[in-house]
């Protein structure tokens, strides 16, 4: 964890997570809180930055530490993202016809 000083001398927990790959063979996650669903082509599980997915090919999980947050995953590493639920802008037309 890091923790930002603010101006009045006070400590602000911040959340952190890493991803660590290494020659997209061996792949290292912290901070994962559950994991969803996993098989030799994706991994996908929540840490305390959001929901991520893992896609590669012949990846197997060589450990997972719920308690100390860490994932250990080893295969062909193709994507690492996270799935970001955006909540569209409504449009000036849309919000005139959501009275219709």
């Amino acid at each position: 964890m890091n923790f930002n000083s603010k101006q009045n001398n006070k400590f602000e927990k911040k959340e952190v997570s890493e991803i660590i790959l290494q020659s997209r063979e061996s792949l290292k996650i912290t901070g994962v809180s559950k994991m969803h669903s996993l098989d030799v082509n994706l991994f996908d599980l929540d840490t305390n930055l959001g929901r991520l997915k893992v896609e590669g090919k012949n990846m197997e999980m060589l450990s997972l530490d719920i308690e100390q947050g860490v994932l250990l995953i080893k295969g062909y590493i193709n994507k690492i993202y996270y799935l970001d639920v955006l909540k569209e802008k409504e449009s000036f037309l849309g919000k005139i016809f959501k009275w219709f």
